[in-house]
């Protein structure tokens, strides 16, 4: 079975890398919808629904003010429209993971004492996610 560093994850927005970032989760889900009837025995039956992805990432915040945590921040607060997100498996060349376009739900950056700030955000996608 082959092996891949999660060191060569990288969350990208247009084309631009988040700096920083430690960890990031892709997820996929298929919601289903009950298909169940009197002939099913007593047992559920389901059929495919919608689908539904999101990124969720979280690093290291940059003070300098130029990092992008900051743009994506700045993109809440403009209600900028979607933008497309990759989350790839190889980076630095990024040419291997997925991509959509989504929509920025939420930034948390937070600051404790004595610790470097960090941040975490979701993006929730709108429409198809598709291989890269």
């Amino acid at each position: 079975m082959a092996a891949i560093n999660g060191t060569l994850n990288a969350v990208t927005y247009d084309g631009t890398e988040i700096v920083h970032h430690k960890s990031a989760t892709l997820t996929v889900t298929n919601a289903t919808a009950d298909a169940s009837t009197k002939d099913s025995s007593g047992w559920a039956a389901h059929i495919n629904g919608q689908r539904d992805w999101s990124i969720t990432a979280d690093g290291l915040y940059d003070t300098d003010g130029a990092t992008s945590p900051d743009i994506l921040l700045g993109y809440i607060i403009a209600r900028t429209a979607d933008v497309t997100m990759q989350f790839t498996t190889d980076s630095p060349g990024n040419v291997a993971g997925w991509e959509g376009t989504g929509t920025i739900v939420d930034i948390a950056i937070t600051g404790s004492m004595e610790a470097a700030m960090t941040y975490s955000m979701t993006i929730k996608g709108n429409g198809a996610l598709a291989a890269i």
